[in-house]
């Protein structure tokens, strides 16, 4: 069978998703985030890129396993950084699993808590092989989309190796983003997946998305030959396939706060400050300058960079609910880095901490002891 050069890099990515996900735990993230900046770093030098890098992202959604290509693993422990609501998901239940995994488990849960959500269910097929689009979320800084993958019984699903979000009108790219997938708890031939685009907020949001995709599935003469070795095993991908869909106007009204802190801090012999926070229902930004007082070089901000480590924003609610908002990508400025994180601004937090840790590269002997030395940061 002939392999096109597209279904070549489809293959190698769900190859090197498989191994990650077989090598990396949760203990691994820090890492994970570590490398994303080095080969960020290697290929902006190796490019000849100005001091200008902004907005290239350093790390995309916390790649140790969360969202790269493939399904999460049943065997993945459960991130203590999701607080379940109480309510029923209704349609969307089956998401709920995915969610109590996924870096933006919270952001998901306030927003289906909070009715912040459109229910798509358009569907296409191709083959063995069809996605369903069930419910979207979005504000002007970000979109969310919920889906349903499925193979026939003939072969088992694998991934959703690639999604793509566009503007339906102008075949415009909505931005940089990341995926998540979890195997249906009844069977091999489902994933539910959640798949996410970040945008800068400068444009309106489009009337129109069209969601562009691919499903991968694992050719079934090789799961029987017990005597394969997993990296042997071969894949099979469908066509490019689009769902297309209109967005609802609702997702417009949300703006986005703007909080300005200047909070300066020093860290690792550095002074930085937290210039401002930027919060909407799906997304919160936090803006960091390095050295604010003085001229700093391309290599001083890598320094600075390394030393700078926000782990999550802690929300506390009226009531008392604490929630743990997870860094979900970043992206250097000309004079600092952003930070995204999710949120559950929808739950109207009335007290927002960012948290840091204080003694980057420091080894603890427990959790406590690292949660007793991380430096926090009053957003509001």
């Amino acid at each position: 069978m002939t392999t096109s050069p597209e279904e070549q890099a489809l293959l190698a990515d769900a190859s090197q998703a498989k191994l990650e996900r077989q090598q990396l735990n949760p203990a691994d993230t820090a890492f994970a985030i570590q490398r994303g900046m080095a080969q960020a770093r290697t290929r902006r030098m190796t490019g000849h890129v100005q001091l200008k890098w902004i907005t290239a992202v350093l790390v995309t959604a916390l790649a140790a396993g969360w969202l790269l290509m493939g399904p999460i693993g049943g065997s993945m422990p459960q991130q203590a950084m999701y607080s379940q609501p109480a309510q029923n998901w209704g349609v969307l239940e089956p998401f709920r699993e995915l969610a109590e995994k996924d870096v933006d488990g919270n952001t998901i849960a306030s927003a289906i808590s909070n009715g912040y959500v459109q229910f798509v269910n358009r569907s296409v097929k191709s083959g063995i092989y069809q996605l369903t689009v069930n419910a979207v979320m979005a504000d002007e800084n970000k979109m969310i989309v919920l889906y349903t993958a499925q193979t026939d019984a003939s072969q088992e699903i694998y991934s959703v190796p690639k999604t793509n979000m566009v503007n339906g009108m102008t075949n415009q790219s909505l931005g940089n983003g990341g995926i998540s997938s979890l195997y249906s708890s009844n069977g091999k031939y489902t994933l539910y997946g959640r798949s996410t685009v970040e945008m800068d907020g400068s444009t309106p949001l489009p009337g129109q998305v069209k969601f562009d995709f691919r499903i991968s599935s694992v050719v079934p003469d090789l799961l029987a030959d017990t005597n394969k070795v997993k990296k042997d095993t071969k894949y099979q991908f469908s066509k490019p396939m689009e769902v297309s869909f209109d967005l609802d106007p609702k997702f417009s009204l949300a703006k986005t706060e703007k909080i300005e802190l200047n909070q300066l801090f020093t860290i690792g012999g550095h002074e930085v400050m937290l210039s401002e926070v930027e919060t909407s229902p799906l997304v919160i930004r936090a803006r960091f300058i390095f050295e604010p007082n003085q001229k700093i070089d391309y290599k001083a901000k890598l320094s600075v960079s390394d030393v700078v480590s926000p782990t999550e924003i802690v929300s506390t609610t009226k009531d008392g609910k604490k929630t743990k908002l997870s860094m979900v990508s970043g992206g250097g400025t000309e004079d600092g880095m952003i930070y995204s994180f999710s949120s559950n601004l929808l739950d109207d937090p009335q007290s927002l901490v960012l948290k840091l840790r204080s003694e980057p590269g420091k080894v603890y002997d427990d959790l406590q002891e690292a949660e007793k030395n991380k430096l926090e940061l009053k957003i509001k």
